[in-house]
């Protein structure tokens, strides 16, 4: 049986070597993964919280005490779903105001490598740019933008904030090791999650790709993630926290990935949340795939939260350039066709020196600019162009 399921982020990256965005899909769907034998899903309206196993709806407060208990609160989200990270940064705050000295927050989206760093921005050492660097080293820039309001909480309570993930130097090690080898010795550990490893894998590629590479690095992935998640539990700085864990849902739903994996390790009580969203709640355009997903004798989660849809790149400004960087400062290599810059007159060679003022030294200092830009605004950029400068007023 076919079954669609939200493509949120890009899994390329984990396919094939050439392509290394390192992010990963998170599942969600409307059929087979969200099973219930008491409550169908689909007929859950905005806000409403249900307990899966048993089909009984929650009110808010309600589940807050049910979270309150746990050591480990696993949140599978959308990465790019606003309405998640709204769920994500209630949850946080509302724990917070419970236990304002126990709660630490983990993200798949920061890599372990990191963690020094981050500790120094939590401190004020290094400046929010430093940060969306870090970020955007693993991540993308432009993701930025949907962790920001919570980032900015968790800075402002001075709530730990744990780096969980592989970098992707990390990844392509393991990448280029799977791609190099006749015949990969992958196994991954739980026979469902295989299936369903096996089953999205299909579904995205047609039968192309390398799956041993998409394995190897899924395993590591997950495989370092529990194990921080584990160090941390067991050290004298987080053995009394509350860990509430920010993770694409894949990485949490059905309880093979990521919560058994850390269970195996360290013997804490954890529990799952994930959101859900109903084809009549999704308000702008959002990726799909169809994959023959596996029967699976497994709950989806504990916990389901339901939420609309909404991400924002309807909202996000964008030039619609490739850009690579230069002794003076960035250089266009590429413009798309019907882009806003080539819609300004931008071309090809075209160095950019500054914008709005300020030098640009690489491209991500052009990304964190426009970052903070909407559609409408007006950015103004500094271009050489044959020893000449000129100064462009750009629409975004």
């Amino acid at each position: 049986m076919k079954t669609s399921i939200l493509c949120l982020s890009v899994i390329v990256a984990l396919i094939f070597l050439s392509s290394c965005t390192g992010v990963q899909p998170e599942i969600m769907s409307e059929t087979k993964m969200l099973s219930s034998p008491y409550v169908d899903p689909g007929t859950m309206r905005q806000d409403e919280i249900i307990h899966l196993p048993t089909g009984t709806f929650l009110s808010k407060s309600e589940l807050f005490d049910l979270l309150a208990d746990k050591k480990i609160i696993f949140v599978g989200e959308g990465h790019d779903n606003i309405y998640d990270h709204q769920v994500e940064l209630e949850v946080i705050k509302t724990l917070f105001q419970r236990f304002p000295d126990r709660l630490a927050v983990g993200f798949e989206m920061l890599s372990h490598a990191n963690q020094e760093k981050i500790d120094r921005w939590l401190q004020n050492e290094l400046t929010e740019d430093d940060f969306i660097r870090l970020f955007a080293a693993d991540w993308g820039v432009a993701n930025f933008v949907y962790y920001r309001e919570i980032f900015t909480f968790l800075k402002a309570s001075q709530i730990p904030v744990r780096a969980l993930n592989v970098s992707r130097s990390e990844k392509m090690e393991v990448m280029h090791a799977a791609a190099i080898t006749e015949k990969s010795a992958t196994v991954i550990s739980d026979p469902y999650q295989e299936k369903a490893l096996q089953a999205m894998f299909k579904g995205h590629t047609k039968g192309h790709g390398n799956i041993d590479i998409f394995l190897e690095v899924h395993k590591l992935w997950e495989a370092t993630m529990a194990r921080n998640i584990k160090d941390y539990l067991t050290s004298s700085e987080g053995a009394d926290k509350i860990l509430v864990v920010f993770a694409g849902g894949f990485h949490v739903a059905q309880g093979f990935g990521l919560p058994r994996r850390v269970f195996q390790l360290v013997k804490a009580d954890y529990c799952t949340l994930l959101t859900h969203t109903p084809p009549d709640m999704v308000e702008n355009e959002r990726r799909t795939m169809e994959v023959d997903f596996p029967d699976l004798p497994l709950y989806l989660c504990d916990y389901l939260w339901c939420v609309p849809y909404r991400n924002l790149k309807d909202k996000q400004a964008r030039l619609g350039v490739g850009l690579e960087k230069s002794e003076k400062g960035i250089r266009i290599v590429m413009v798309e066709a019907e882009s806003v810059a080539a819609g300004h007159g931008l071309v090809v060679g075209d160095l950019i020196i500054a914008g709005d003022g300020k030098s640009l030294p690489d491209p991500i200092a052009l990304s964190i600019l426009l970052l903070r830009k909407n559609r409408g605004e007006i950015i103004t950029l500094e271009i050489e162009r044959n020893n000449k400068i000129h100064i462009v007023k750009i629409l975004l």
